[in-house]
């Protein structure tokens, strides 16, 4: 009786500083995941919010990856019987896919506005030799142009019309879009504003700058395409090679997912493929 007594004593300390220990925890690394949340809430609204002029919470995001996290996590550890690696992979795989869903939607916004731009610019140079001003031509384009240049252009005059000084506003539109080629555009109408001269030249040589830069990187695309699929191919050759070998020799793969050598050997080729493969594409990412 006593040895049980004993026994039950034990597991009610071990219990106890086990939760101690875990509350310890808690409160040492609460503090420092609320301001890496707050820090990712701010990236998010500057993306949603400036970026994308979507209407959307930033805690919304936080919310939807926190439960894209357990998802996954419930899911990896289904798929791999309870393993403790399999559940975490699975979690942070849900931990990064709403942000990078952001910056696509983000990226794929800008690529609109790139193959807009040069159209925009011309309307703008028709706009002023038709005898309107800046803002007037401006206010054609939030009008006329299509989505998503059309937005960008009524959201920089919404901002010139509650007071923001129009340099400012266009400052303003070209860190929120955040293209070369836009910055160029609206640092040479300041400086029109500033210096004067003929705005319609000054803005069909923009668009000639414009139109030839567009035409190098789709070049320099062309170029490099046969590069970057080779990033992707070896990407997915181990994948496939593995698959090969599964049905030549299963018992030899499947070692490799149970045993304690053959698991360091996987995570030493996962890591070394992806070192290769954002290697390649950091050659083939060529900036004019």
């Amino acid at each position: 009786m006593l040895a049980a007594w004993s026994d039950t004593s034990r597991m009610i300390v071990t219990s106890a500083v086990m939760f101690l220990a875990v509350a310890a925890a808690v409160l040492v690394g609460c503090n420092p995941l609320l301001i890496h949340i707050r820090r990712k809430e701010r990236q998010y609204d500057q993306i949603l919010r400036h970026s994308l002029l979507m209407d959307i919470s930033p805690r919304m995001v936080t919310v939807l990856t926190g439960a894209m996290m357990l998802f996954l996590g419930l899911v990896g550890y289904v798929v791999t019987a309870g393993t403790l690696p399999g559940t975490l992979l699975a979690a942070g795989v849900g931990l990064i896919l709403p942000g990078l869903f952001i910056r696509y939607l983000r990226r794929r916004r800008q690529r609109k506005i790139e193959a807009q731009l040069v159209g925009g610019v011309q309307m703008l140079a028709s706009g002023v030799r038709a005898g309107l001003n800046l803002v007037q031509s401006m206010e054609m384009i939030a009008r006329d142009a299509p989505v998503p240049l059309r937005e960008e252009f009524a959201h920089l005059l919404s901002e010139y019309e509650y007071g923001v000084p129009l340099d400012e506003a266009m400052e303003s539109a070209a860190r929120r879009v955040d293209l070369p080629d836009v910055r160029l555009l609206f640092a040479a109408l300041q400086t029109h504003r500033q210096r004067g001269g003929d705005l319609g030249e000054t803005l069909d040589r923009i668009a000639a700058s414009i139109r030839e830069i567009q035409r190098l990187e789709s070049r320099v695309q062309t170029l490099t395409a046969q590069g970057r699929a080779t990033a992707r191919w070896l990407g997915a050759m181990p994948g496939v090679v593995m698959l090969i070998l599964y049905f030549i020799d299963a018992a030899g793969v499947i070692t490799l997912f149970t045993d304690g050598l053959g698991k360091m050997i996987l995570a030493l080729v996962v890591v070394l493929n992806i070192i290769g493969f954002l290697w390649i594409r950091k050659i083939m990412a060529i900036d004019i």
